[in-house]
């Protein structure tokens, strides 16, 4: 071994036992799926899909941005991703929550309350409300698989709602009562506060009261 060859290989040793700088992690370092969705569904609703930049996803996660694109090749598979998981999301619950409810009326009620859930509890807000406000920018590529799921999902709604309206529960077309209650469900992203007046409960009920013949009462 050469005096330069061995000057080279003590450099190397001493670098590989240094202590790692405090900081940002490096780029192998595990950080979880599904925290980086959640801060970049965060950002995009609350600053716009277009707006946010990738740096800023890293920068409120704490990693960098070369270390985001290590779990995701661009922003728009985070888009992709984000809402694919909520729609999938969506049509199993669902689907479980009016599985083991006889009485259509209150299988459509617990369905408005599962979907507001959605719409407002802190863990899932942001999600849904990108799934409502950005879906021009997702890629056409992505967009036959996300139909399907949209089918899937109002799929369920069609089945209740017109159960209901062939025993005479409901007070206007199926397909009307879809739209009042799905917008009013949705427009929930603006304005509804844990805090305040409503509770998710005492909401979903005054929404299917408000297409059903008949008033309905909370099932114990």
């Amino acid at each position: 071994m050469t005096a330069s060859t061995s000057v080279i290989s003590s450099k190397r040793s001493r670098a590989s036992i240094q202590p790692r700088r405090k900081g940002r992690p490096r780029l192998n370092e595990a950080v979880p799926r599904e925290h980086i969705l959640a801060v970049a569904a965060r950002l995009f609703h609350e600053c716009g899909y277009q707006a946010t930049k990738v740096r800023d996803v890293a920068n409120a996660i704490g990693i960098s941005a070369g270390s985001l694109f290590h779990h995701f090749p661009s922003k728009e598979q985070m888009l992709v991703e984000m809402l694919r998981d909520a729609s999938i999301s969506l049509c199993a619950g669902a689907e479980a929550v009016t599985a083991g409810v006889e009485d259509p009326a209150q299988r459509l009620l617990a369905l408005i309350r599962y979907e507001l859930t959605c719409f407002v509890s802190e863990k899932t807000r942001h999600q849904f409300a990108v799934l409502i406000s950005e879906w021009r920018d997702v890629p056409a590529s992505a967009r036959p698989k996300l139909q399907m799921l949209r089918r899937r999902y109002f799929g369920v709604w069609n089945e209740v709602l017109d159960e209901c309206a062939a025993l005479g529960l409901l007070r206007l077309e199926p397909d009307a009562a879809l739209r009042i209650v799905h917008g009013a469900d949705q427009g929930t992203t603006t304005w509804f506060r844990q805090e305040g007046k409503y509770d998710i409960p005492a909401f979903a009920l005054i929404l299917a009261n408000l297409v059903l013949v008949s008033p309905i009462e909370l099932a114990n």
